[in-house]
């Protein structure tokens, strides 16, 4: 009944039908963006207002794309990560219709037909990293300097998170007026008891507040927080709400936010879709007032 509403009020607001919408994806990547029915419902509404009808397709290889997409006649596709970069030959074979690719660099030689949804996380780090600082200003009791009690932990030899590690340092910096954050390696293969040592040594040293920049190996650190105690920074938690006691923010790409910037007809021609951000608050401890209204913590 919601989506013959929502098909309703698409039709009088655009007027007419832009065509249908088929989103690709692969098992594992959907189905960590949280529940099934509720990330469907929402491609649902962010598409149907627009005039575009919605498929979902959850495939393990691009190989039977081709076929669907002909007989589907689909007017515009999604296709998403760890497919995107099998999708240039499929979008030069659909030369009128429009693809958005999520996962593949805008420098990469796509068609053009073809836009690349990129998830820019550098603001939403140094928002994080701003309300960590302004978190510990505000608490009353704890010990040793305030830039000494927030951290990051990452992996060793690796630049790929650099510049969100910089980010988030650049705003601890604003909030504490210069003062940066504690910041600890750890050499691979990173396995579970590299990962509980090294939270443990932050805790001992006083970190309260840790930016988990491990990868794989994040959700082993939120493990260990719950009997070292602090809390974390982490990027992409809200959908699995794993250990929320322990997660104070986490950065989270909206792929349906930038689907339905996608859609929009303004972005018709463009190369590069700028897909929104968002800062989830955890459970592990309050973020300040004037932390969430820069950062648009949620």
């Amino acid at each position: 009944m919601t989506l013959c509403i929502l098909a309703g009020c698409a039709f009088f607001t655009t007027g007419c039908w832009n065509g249908r919408l088929l989103v690709c994806a692969e098992q594992p990547y959907w189905t960590s963006l949280g529940d099934d029915l509720r990330v469907r419902a929402s491609l649902a509404l962010a598409s149907l207002p627009k005039g575009y009808i919605p498929r979902v397709l959850v495939v393990g290889a691009p190989a039977g794309l081709s076929k669907t997409v002909a007989g589907g006649r689909f007017g515009t596709v999604v296709v998403g990560p760890l497919i995107s970069l099998e999708a240039f030959e499929l979008a030069r074979a659909f030369p009128r219709t429009r693809f958005l690719l999520v996962g593949v660099s805008p420098g990469a030689e796509a068609p053009p037909n073809a836009a690349v949804l990129v998830f820019a996380r550098a603001e939403a780090f140094r928002a994080a990293g701003y309300a960590a600082g302004q978190s510990v200003l505000g608490e009353a009791g704890g010990a040793g300097a305030p830039g000494a009690r927030i951290g990051v932990l990452a992996a060793a030899g690796t630049d790929a998170a650099a510049r969100d590690r910089d980010a988030f340092a650049g705003g601890v910096s604003d909030a504490l007026g210069g003062a940066l954050p504690v910041a600890r390696e750890i050499d691979a293969p990173i396995d579970r008891a590299k990962a509980k040592a090294a939270v443990e040594q932050m805790r001992k040293d006083g970190v309260e507040i840790v930016l988990l920049r491990l990868g794989a190996a994040d959700p082993w650190c939120l493990e260990a927080m719950k009997e070292a105690g602090g809390c974390a920074v982490v990027s992409d938690w809200a959908s699995s709400r794993a250990y929320p006691a322990q997660v104070f923010l986490s950065v989270e790409d909206d792929l349906i936010g930038g689907i339905a910037r996608f859609l929009d007809r303004a972005a018709r021609g463009n190369r590069v879709v700028d897909g929104p951000v968002l800062l989830v608050e955890g459970e592990a401890r309050k973020v300040p007032e004037d932390a969430r209204a820069k950062g648009g913590a949620r």
